[in-house]
């Protein structure tokens, strides 16, 4: 069956390395919650706020190797009422065979997009 997870994180600035580190962060601590191997995944969607400048996809496919698996980048909307600086949404499609409930991962000031989920006991 397929099932999706999501998470976030915030990025301290706008530069290529922090963006490499906070996608790997982020991509590592989503795998291993989820008990996931690269084999188990479908695809991957990005989404990005304005200020960040850098390509997601292309810094998880070299940092990780993810040849096989798609990825997909997108701009998040700017919407008025909420506006949270480099910020980067994950939602990761996988291949599961087991019943467990997926754990999203949300880390730094991404921890405000979902309080009613988001705990430092996740990772």
């Amino acid at each position: 069956m397929v099932k999706a997870v999501r998470g976030a994180i915030s990025l301290d600035s706008n530069s290529e390395r922090e963006l490499t580190l906070c996608v790997d962060k982020l991509y590592k601590d989503l795998m291993r919650l989820n008990r996931l191997k690269a084999t188990d995944l479908v695809s991957i969607i990005f989404s990005q706020t304005q200020d960040i400048t850098f390509n997601p996809a292309k810094a998880l496919r070299l940092s990780n190797n993810l040849n096989d698996t798609p990825l997909f980048c997108t701009q998040e909307a700017v919407c008025e009422d909420f506006t949270q600086p480099r910020m980067l949404r994950i939602l990761m499609t996988y291949n599961s065979e087991n019943d467990t409930k997926p754990i999203p991962v949300y880390l730094g000031d991404a921890r405000l997009l979902r309080t009613d989920i988001s705990s430092d006991s996740n990772v």
